[in-house]
């Protein structure tokens, strides 16, 4: 075969494999957290900023249609005690849509929150379910939201996510999200954590 038509043939069995492979699978984020949190006991009203926290999370298909996540964050609230909390959560979802424009999930969680001061800590693990949609509204602009219910220790309740991502190339953006947790205590009172988290975004 002649070296120019070599080429030519080699430059177009190339063109599939460059899409497919440019495709990202996954995104891993690492974000700053403005938080609050405030807790009723029945008797008194407490409420605390967060002092500056972060986290970093991410997500990866290991199938068409499921994924695996896992997410670890750490807050340092203003309190003469030294109040720390730290979230694990991880787990598993199923895309229950899947288009180029949208994507609605459902998924379920393992967590582990420790909350830790100088009167003591607590390490209480649990779980949540979670569910979800995506939607792309410009080629690099997407918008999300999550509804779930979780279950840690003696506190239990529902949470609520909203948020949304720009993506500056096709490896690299920012994310931008709110989430609110409303537990109720067992034996009385609630407990609300507040967690307004922004970050940049790597698509892998």
């Amino acid at each position: 075969m002649p070296m120019n038509k070599m080429l030519v043939a080699a430059m177009l069995a190339a063109v599939p494999l460059s899409s497919m492979a440019a495709s990202p699978v996954g995104n891993l984020d690492i974000y700053y957290t403005d938080s609050e949190a405030e807790l009723n006991d029945g008797f008194t009203n407490a409420k605390v900023d967060g002092d500056g926290g972060f986290g970093i999370r991410g997500s990866g298909k290991i199938a068409d249609q499921a994924f695996v996540f896992g997410e670890y964050q750490k807050t340092d609230y203003d309190t003469p005690t030294d109040l720390e909390i730290q979230q694990i959560r991880a787990g598993l979802g199923f895309l229950l849509v899947n288009t180029e424009q949208t994507e609605v999930y459902g998924k379920a969680s393992f967590l582990n929150f420790k909350a830790d001061s100088n009167v003591g800590e607590a390490d209480d693990n649990g779980w949540g379910l979670h569910a979800g949609a995506k939607f792309k509204v410009a080629p690099a602009f997407s918008v999300f939201g999550e509804i779930g219910y979780l279950d840690v220790g003696d506190t239990d309740g529902p949470e609520y996510n909203i948020g949304a991502a720009f993506d500056f190339s096709q490896q690299f953006g920012v994310v931008a999200n709110y989430r609110y947790s409303d537990f109720d205590v067992d034996g009385g009172g609630s407990l609300e954590l507040k967690d307004l988290q922004l970050g940049v975004r790597f698509n892998f």
